[in-house]
């Protein structure tokens, strides 16, 4: 893989960053990546003179692992902190099984004099206003003074990962009523929120990738090419210390996108799942913008049908909230379980898990014996080995 033509255009509040990948092992055709960011708080003296190498070697480098690119020549100077840290990614996924073997060799141009970008250190985190991501505000308010490097002031909200992932619907209502939601949260908390544009999942991939391997390096290259000077780039957990999974964002992991400028944080993975809606329970601000859905549900934010929608109903049901503006009552009946779930839970078992109890104690036996037996199969299949690839 070659990532050349790097290019810099601005209109008004958006800067886009671009270059072309091309590939050498295989027969893909060469595609533009850009990364575009909209931000009217950012001095035209933070800028540097160049696209972010390192926000376009954190985004392609495992896509060439899976693919099975030789190499992965960047016509930049990513930061060799950053290039270390990628090859010790690849031992990590390849600890994990699924990946092919060996990492791609990093090429870069020579290096030569560095442009270092000095002044205060700021903190942006990542907002999509699912569980993870408003739990990591709120922890973040809770935890920091307003003085302090770590408090978060700036939030990245993207379009092209969850929403517009796929090149032939852009979804751009649903970006805009999601980024809609948002605000109100933002104005609260004193957030900034910086829309952001990717084509990076219009890439070539291979099934559940970016679940399992990609994310937590995607939302790295955005951070990357988002941010200017010194900067804390946090990353809400998905699971907790006590249930890791090998998935795309991993507290072992995530921290290796870091460059000697951006400082990747792994953040709330001592907080299980219940946990955290526990605490989110006494924000009703950011109860009302729960939007944890992964399809588009026609104007609302959440379809409340899914299996995704239905566990955090049944979460904010043991949270002690019976009823939410986007989602409705929060008992699901097991009708629309057996309709969600034909299949095992996966890797979601987790949460299921520390649900069990609270619900048998409910006295919801018959939807616990469904999510038990779901449960048990998906187990049997890990013990087979059974993860990610599906073998």
């Amino acid at each position: 893989m070659i990532i050349r033509d790097f290019a810099i255009t601005v209109a008004g509040e958006a800067r886009r960053t671009s270059a072309t990948v091309v590939w050498e092992d295989q027969s893909y055709p060469a595609q533009a990546l850009f990364f575009e960011i909209h931000d009217d708080g950012v001095d035209d003296t933070d800028q540097v003179d160049e696209p972010s190498a390192d926000a376009f070697l954190t985004a392609c480098f495992p896509l060439a692992a899976v693919h099975g690119e030789a190499r992965l020549r960047i016509e930049g100077r990513p930061c060799r902190m950053l290039v270390d840290g990628l090859q010790t990614v690849h031992a990590w996924w390849e600890s994990w099984r699924g990946m092919p073997g060996p990492a791609p060799a990093i090429e870069t141009l020579p290096r030569g004099r560095s442009h270092v970008l000095t002044g205060p250190r700021r903190a942006v985190g990542f907002l999509t206003g699912g569980v993870d991501s408003l739990h990591m505000l709120m922890h973040n308010r809770r935890f920091y003074r307003r003085d302090d490097p770590a408090y978060i002031r700036d939030a990245l909200f993207i379009h092209g990962f969850d929403i517009g992932k796929r090149a032939r619907n852009p979804e751009e209502e649903r970006f805009s009523r999601a980024l809609l939601g948002l605000v109100p949260v933002a104005a609260e908390i004193g957030l900034r929120i910086i829309p952001c544009r990717t084509n990076l999942r219009h890439l070539p991939s291979v099934p559940d990738f970016w679940t399992y391997r990609h994310n937590a390096a995607g939302l790295a290259a955005v951070g990357h090419a988002a941010t200017f000077g010194p900067a804390f780039l946090f990353i809400g957990a998905t699971y907790d210390v006590a249930h890791p999974v090998p998935s795309g964002s991993h507290p072992a992991v995530d921290g290796l996108f870091s460059s000697q400028r951006v400082t990747v944080v792994h953040e709330g993975s001592r907080f299980s799942r219940l946990e955290k809606m526990r605490e989110l329970a006494s924000w009703p601000r950011g109860i009302a913008a729960l939007r944890v859905c992964p399809a588009d549900a026609g104007g609302q934010a959440n379809c409340g049908r899914c299996e995704k929608c239905l566990r955090t109903r049944l979460e904010l049901l043991v949270a002690g909230i019976e009823k939410t503006v986007t989602f409705g009552p929060s008992l699901t009946p097991i009708e629309l379980w057996e309709e969600a779930v034909p299949g095992p839970i996966g890797d979601r078992t987790v949460f299921h898990e520390e649900l069990l109890p609270l619900l048998k104690a409910r006295g919801h036996d018959a939807l616990c014996r469904f999510l038990e037996k779901k449960i048990a199969v998906y187990k049997e299949q890990v013990r087979h080995g059974v993860r990610w690839p599906a073998t």
